[in-house]
């Protein structure tokens, strides 16, 4: 019996990197007070950041433009079904 190995049972992989290979932008635009300056909350950047005013976290909206068709971004992955 072919047993998956522990470091890799938990390894997701959703995308394809092909298509998405290019970084998201996030809005430093605080929700709250309108501010534009905001830090954020992970060292690799992310959607949730602090507002340097008000210092209210919050999740941004993302400014990179959508993914043209998702199918060809999850076309390789397959159903255990």
């Amino acid at each position: 019996m072919n047993y998956t190995p522990l470091d890799d049972a938990f390894r997701i992989h959703h995308t394809n990197p092909q298509i998405f290979n290019k970084s998201l932008a996030y809005s430093p635009k605080c929700i709250y007070c309108s501010n534009n300056e905001s830090i954020a909350l992970l060292n690799d950047g992310g959607c949730f950041r602090r507002c340097l005013k008000c210092r209210k976290e919050f999740k941004a909206s993302i400014l990179s433009s959508p993914v043209e068709n998702i199918i060809n971004g999850t076309i390789h992955l397959r159903g255990t079904n």
